[in-house]
């Protein structure tokens, strides 16, 4: 199993159920989460989703997460009230800036303001960006591998 930090509110519990989880409690990986899911709306849904592809997204352009913090909490109100640094400022490497915008659109804080899978995918093809050889592939990572998010 893999854990994208894709999360979900779990609110309630059918009677007899044997999950882990408990009422009220917010699953998922604080580097990923969403604004709504931080602060609690009971209506998280797949713009969710396309959240934490943003911030996947956004780990893959920088190395770094989109919010650097000292404990999961201050992590999670980070995504809840903060707005990320484009993640040209925060990278050797050139970015498009259609790849830019595109990533940034994911991380609105709105969910209705983020793209859906399919104008994702429209604004991603829209990109002109340069394709690495194995050898870059491999310096970045070299570079970058010491990083949380790996």
């Amino acid at each position: 199993m893999l854990d994208f930090g894709l999360v979900v509110a779990d609110r309630k519990q059918p009677e007899g159920s044997n999950r882990l989880t408990v009422e009220g409690a917010i699953a998922g990986t604080p580097a990923y989460m969403a604004p709504e899911s931080v602060v609690g709306e009971t209506d998280v849904d797949h713009h969710a989703d396309i959240y934490a592809l943003g911030c996947v997204g956004y780990w893959l352009l920088t190395g770094e997460l989109v919010f650097a913090a000292a404990t999961p909490m201050a992590m999670a109100l980070a995504h809840a009230r903060d707005e990320p640094v484009p993640p040209s400022q925060r990278t050797e490497l050139a970015i498009p800036a259609e790849l830019e915008k595109a990533i940034i659109a994911c991380l609105s804080k709105q969910p209705g303001d983020r793209p859906s899978a399919n104008e994702l995918a429209a604004l991603l093809d829209a990109c002109e960006v340069e394709e690495w050889t194995q050898r870059q592939a491999q310096d970045w990572w070299e570079l970058h591998s010491g990083h949380e998010g790996e």
